[in-house]
């Protein structure tokens, strides 16, 4: 199956739209309710406006884990971070995000990861360009779009100003037009709820009740076990992932750039109110990114049989052929 995607042509990005479908298909013969944790405004606003109806909420998520998995290809390809150009960073996105149940229905880091896709294709287009001022503008933008969506991604304006320092010479100027894209989305509405008299409520119920440390809410139970189980060896098999990266001083800070937005997910987990399973979301771009480089380190034999072992386990468990008891 693998084979199919070592390529780049259109016809075969398609197929990624059905490798999704087949993945999130449980989705639909369970009619998983929409995951509510921790919305931000935007988050609120995009549910609300898909309403109650299960399938059309459930074809919505599967065109936007489609389009971000096309975002993915075109980030790698565009900048070649491997030397092949392939379809796998976009298809191990796919794979990560429909890994578990509680990954399958919409939820706000899903809809987030859409822009830190797009702040990660910004900021690697800041390498030594003489003229990118907008382009260092949307990092923070596109991530400030992100937070409010799910507040967690705030935390990859540090990110953002890492990937200044590493990728260009840092020029003070350039890092406050960084940060005042990043404030632009957040000052928008603000004034919007300022002009409606809930600038307080809005802060107060969309950020500051968002943030706590340390606050996980698991559920002490088999399932959720062998969840972690799948999602520790899909960390694995990226952190360590054995590839030998074009040793170009520009590849090499591209990768450290994904190995440090992986650090950052991580980050994360310290500082959001509630975290429940679907917040490993938050993991997926950077670690689509480097489960492409393990898989691409194996015979092509070995990587086949590994992503079908995962791809038919996943599909077990998501149908509960395996059930775990509580």
């Amino acid at each position: 199956m693998l084979s199919i995607f070592r390529t780049n042509q259109v016809a075969y990005s398609l197929l990624l739209l059905l490798y999704a479908a087949v993945l999130r298909i449980s989705y639909f013969l369970n009619a998983y309710p929409v995951d509510m944790t921790n919305d931000g405004i935007l988050s609120v606003l995009v549910k609300n406006g898909l309403g109650n109806n299960y399938v059309v909420t459930g074809i919505v998520t599967l065109l936007i884990v489609f389009g971000q998995s096309i975002l993915i290809n075109q980030l790698a390809n565009k900048y070649r971070l491997f030397r092949e150009v392939t379809l796998l960073p976009g298809l191990f996105y796919i794979l990560l995000v429909s890994a578990i149940q509680d990954f399958l229905p919409l939820s706000s880091i899903l809809l987030g990861n859409t822009f830190l896709i797009l702040a990660l294709t910004s900021l690697l287009g800041i390498f030594k360009s003489a003229k990118c001022a907008d382009t260092i503008f949307n990092v923070g933008f596109w991530l400030g779009a992100a937070a409010l969506f799910y507040n967690a991604f705030m935390l990859f304006l540090i990110l953002a100003l890492l990937g200044l320092m590493v990728l260009r010479t840092f020029k003070v100027k350039e890092a406050i037009m960084m940060v005042t894209g990043f404030l632009l989305p957040f000052i928008f509405a603000s004034f919007y709820f300022f002009w409606y008299d809930q600038l307080s409520s809005y802060w107060d119920t969309y950020f500051f009740k968002q943030f706590s440390l340390i606050d996980f809410k698991l559920t002490d139970n088999g399932n959720t076990y062998y969840k972690l189980i799948i999602l520790a060896l899909f960390f694995i098999l990226g952190l360590f992932n054995g590839y030998s990266f074009e040793k170009s001083y520009r590849i090499r800070n591209f990768i450290n750039i994904f190995y440090s937005t992986l650090f950052i997910s991580g980050f994360t987990f310290l500082f959001q109110d509630n975290i429940q399973l679907s917040h490993f979301l938050i993991i997926a771009t950077p670690l689509s990114i480097l489960l492409t480089a393990r898989f691409l380190a194996m015979s092509k034999t070995t990587a086949e049989l590994v992503h079908l072992f995962i791809f038919i386990a996943i599909m077990l468990f998501q149908f509960d052929v395996f059930p775990i008891a509580s």
